[in-house]
C-alpha cells in the first residue's frame, strides 16, 4: 500500500510541474507614457516646388513633455520621418533637437528625403514622429511618442537632360541638349557650334519652364517656374563646351573652348618613364576625366621612373603616322616644365619626349582649355 501511495504522490508532483511549465511566463514591461506633446504639422498636404527650395515647406510643433519622476528632470526631443505604408524600409534617422519644441524642413530638404522613396510627382503619405526622453539619474523612463501624418509629392531635382535655347542677333532660335556625364550629379555638359547670342536653359524640351536664367552676374543661375527670364550673353563664335552645375554651392554656367582630340576622350600614357612601357593604347595607360565640372582636365595616375622617357598617344595604331602630345622640349621634366603645345605628328617637330626627374607614384594632368593649356605633375596618394 505504501508503495502505491508513493507512486501516486510522485505522479501528482510530475503533473504539478508540467502544469506549471505550461503557464505563460511573466516578463518585465516598461510603462507607456501618455502623449503630452500632441505634435501638429503646419499643413496636411503639400506639393514641393523647386523654385522655392530654400523656403520652409513644413513645420512641426509640439507641447512640452514632463517627467513622471521629478519636475526638475531634463526632457529632450528627437524627430524622424517615415513613409506611413512602409516604415521599416523608408525612414530617416532621428534628428536630435535638444529641448526645441519644433522642427522645419525646406522644400529642398524634404524633397531629398522623399526622393529616395517615390518617383517625382508621386504622392506619398508620411508620418512625423517625435519622441521625448526623460533624463533621470536613478530611473529609466520609456520615451513618449507623438505622431502626425501628412501627404507630399516632390519634384525631379536632376532631370536626365537640360536644354540650351540660343537666340542670335537676327532673332533665330536654336536649341541644343546637354547631358549629365555622371547620372544624378546635376552637372550637365554639351559641345556644339555657337555664334554671338543670348541664351538660357530649360529642363523640358519644347517648353519655356521650368527654366534656368541669369541671376544677374552673368555666371550664376536662377531657377524659375514662371516670370521673366534674364538671358546670358555670348560674344564668341566657334565650337564651345557648356558646363552647367545645378548643385548648391556652384549653381553656375561656364563656356569653355576645349581642344578636341582626334578620337574623343582618348589619351594613353606610353614610355619606359612610367609603368605602362612602350605599348600603344594599353588600357592601364588611359587618361581619365575625373571631375564632371572640368571635362577639359585629363589625368593619369601611376608609377613614374626617373630618367625614362614618356609621351602621350592619342589612340592611333602607329608611332609615326598618328598624332601624339609631345614634350615642349627634349627631356623636359614634367615636375618643373608645365608648358603644353597642341598635339602633332612626329614628322612635324621630332620625337620630343618628357623625362621625369623623380621616381614614384604621381598624377600627370593635361589641361586642354584652349585659353590656358598646361600640365601639372604632383605626388599621388
Amino acid at each position: 500500500m505504501k508503495k502505491i501511495f508513493y507512486q501516486i504522490m510522485g505522479l501528482c508532483g510530475i503533473l504539478s510541474m508540467a502544469t506549471a511549465c505550461n503557464e505563460d511566463p511573466e516578463y518585465f514591461t516598461l510603462e507607456n507614457q501618455p502623449d503630452e506633446m500632441h505634435i501638429v504639422a503646419s499643413t496636411d498636404k503639400l506639393v514641393l516646388d523647386r523654385g522655392k527650395e530654400d523656403e520652409k515647406a513644413i513645420t512641426f510643433t509640439w507641447d512640452a513633455a514632463s517627467s513622471p519622476i521629478s519636475e526638475t528632470d531634463l526632457v529632450t526631443y528627437s524627430l524622424r520621418l517615415y513613409a506611413t505604408a512602409n516604415k521599416s524600409a523608408n525612414s530617416t534617422e532621428f534628428y536630435e533637437l535638444d529641448t526645441d519644441l519644433g522642427k522645419s524642413f525646406t522644400h529642398d530638404e524634404l524633397n531629398a528625403i522623399i526622393g529616395t522613396w517615390v518617383l517625382p510627382g508621386q504622392e506619398v503619405k508620411v508620418t512625423a514622429q517625435v519622441l521625448s526622453t526623460v533624463h533621470n539619474e536613478n530611473k529609466y523612463v520609456k520615451p513618449a511618442s507623438s505622431t502626425v501624418e501628412f501627404t507630399v509629392s516632390g519634384y525631379e531635382k536632376y532631370p536626365t537632360y537640360i536644354y540650351i535655347r540660343m537666340t542670335d542677333v537676327e532673332g533665330h532660335v536654336a536649341t541644343e541638349r546637354l547631358r549629365q556625364r555622371n547620372m544624378g550629379s546635376g552637372i550637365y555638359e554639351g559641345t556644339f557650334d555657337v555664334v554671338p547670342c543670348t541664351y538660357h536653359f530649360t529642363t523640358v524640351a519644347g517648353a519655356d519652364y521650368p527654366a534656368y536664367g541669369n541671376d544677374g552676374d552673368g555666371e550664376h543661375l536662377i531657377y524659375l517656374n514662371d516670370g521673366e527670364i534674364t538671358e546670358f550673353t555670348n560674344t564668341e563664335e566657334g565650337r564651345r563646351t557648356f558646363i552647367v552645375d545645378t548643385n548648391r554651392g556652384y549653381n553656375d554656367c561656364r563656356m569653355i573652348e576645349i581642344l578636341e582630340l582626334p578620337i574623343s576622350e582618348t589619351m594613353y600614357m606610353v614610355g619606359n618613364g612610367c609603368s605602362v612601357g612602350w605599348d600603344l593604347n594599353k588600357s592601364d595607360g588611359l587618361f581619365k576625366i575625373e571631375d564632371a565640372r572640368n571635362p577639359h582636365l585629363y589625368s593619369w595616375t601611376g608609377q613614374f621612373n626617373a630618367g625614362g622617357e614618356i609621351k602621350i598617344c592619342l589612340g592611333g595604331p602607329s608611332w609615326g603616322e598618328d598624332p601624339f602630345f609631345f614634350a615642349p622640349e627634349y627631356d623636359a621634366d614634367p615636375l618643373t616644365n608645365h608648358k603644353l603645345d597642341r598635339y602633332r605628328l612626329q614628322n612635324d617637330g621630332g620625337d620630343v619626349k618628357w623625362k621625369p626627374s623623380v621616381s614614384g607614384r604621381y598624377k600627370f594632368t593635361f589641361c586642354l582649355d584652349m585659353k590656358d593649356m598646361h600640365t601639372e605633375f604632383v605626388p599621388a596618394n
